[in-house]
């Protein structure tokens, strides 16, 4: 991931609230539609992501709520190029609701959502066709 760094410092300049993600995972299922060698396709699923969040002087320990689990949505376009090769571009959003930090302030509440879009090639592996019973 590139930087998904937030910070957030305090209006005294004393504490700071530094919110990073290093790795993000999702577990989807996609329904398309297909003609000739094009496949055009949405995708949901659950989220993951590790728990990045820390802070220093008056943020130590102000974490109240932060979900490191969510869901996923996003759709793309796949196009079969050649034989066994196709390209791919797609987008996908993750949410995972709604961060809540006490500072001396109050309560800083957040929305915890990234966007992402990616691109690939892949390669489809031809290990035979259905199994059929020869009697």
């Amino acid at each position: 991931m590139t930087d998904s760094n937030r910070t957030f410092t305090d209006t005294v300049g004393v504490g700071t609230l530094r919110d990073r993600s290093d790795w993000l995972a999702s577990v989807t299922g996609r329904l398309g539609y297909t003609w000739g060698p094009g496949l055009i396709y949405v995708k949901g699923g659950a989220a993951f992501r590790d728990n990045g969040l820390t802070g220093t002087g008056t943020f130590v320990g102000g974490v109240t709520n932060r979900d490191d689990t969510g869901y996923t949505v996003g759709g793309g376009l796949e196009y079969m190029f050649a034989p066994a090769w196709s390209a791919k571009i797609e987008y996908q959003y993750y949410n995972f609701g709604t961060t809540d930090v006490v500072a001396p302030a109050g309560v800083i509440s957040y929305k915890d959502d990234l966007h992402t879009v990616k691109a690939g090639i892949n390669y489809h592996f031809n290990w035979g066709g259905p199994v059929v019973a020869k009697y």
